[in-house]
């Protein structure tokens, strides 16, 4: 039997890759020349939003498709504390998931109301500067406690040597 569960990372993992990508290939075919491409992406940019509302209001509370709940008094707290998990994912993850999905949206109605299409040029281009914050936040996060721990090594490395030379 297929066991669900032991493949939920995974499968929000490739749904991640079908969303970035499929914003990518909108956001680089987004010229008269590309169209039918630009339309395609797009709208399989919103069955990926609407899979991943849908799939996230269903899923239970300990599951990773949950849609993520940001709380200005958790964000608070967390401040307080700096353990567990950082409260600025779930804030990512909602203001991306409404601007992708607002661009995907707007794009869709653009293709019949003619006159939306600076409206949905405007909220895409936002989107994308959203998309560079999450990955510079992603990367500084992940990459940041590598650094510091890096650095960390290499001080206290050289404290031994030089203690040990004397």
């Amino acid at each position: 039997m297929f066991n669900l569960k032991k493949y939920a990372f995974t499968l929000l993992h490739l749904w991640h890759a079908v969303l970035a990508g499929g914003f990518l290939v909108a956001y680089i075919t987004a010229d008269e020349d590309t169209y039918a491409m630009h339309l395609f992406a797009g709208y399989t940019v919103l069955a990926a939003i609407a899979v991943r509302l849908l799939v996230g209001m269903l899923a239970s509370a300990g599951n990773v498709w949950h849609l993520p709940r940001p709380s200005l008094s958790a964000t608070l707290a967390w401040f307080g504390r700096r353990r567990g998990r950082n409260p600025f994912f779930a804030w990512f993850a909602v203001t991306l998931l409404g601007m992708v999905g607002l661009a995907a949206a707007s794009g869709a109605i653009a293709d019949v109301v003619t006159w939306m299409e600076d409206l949905h040029e405007g909220i895409a281009e936002t989107s994308l500067w959203v998309i560079f914050g999450h990955i510079a936040f992603v990367i500084t996060i992940y990459n940041g406690r590598r650094i510091v721990a890096w650095i960390s090594q290499r001080l206290t490395g050289w404290r031994l040597w030089k203690e040990s030379a004397r």
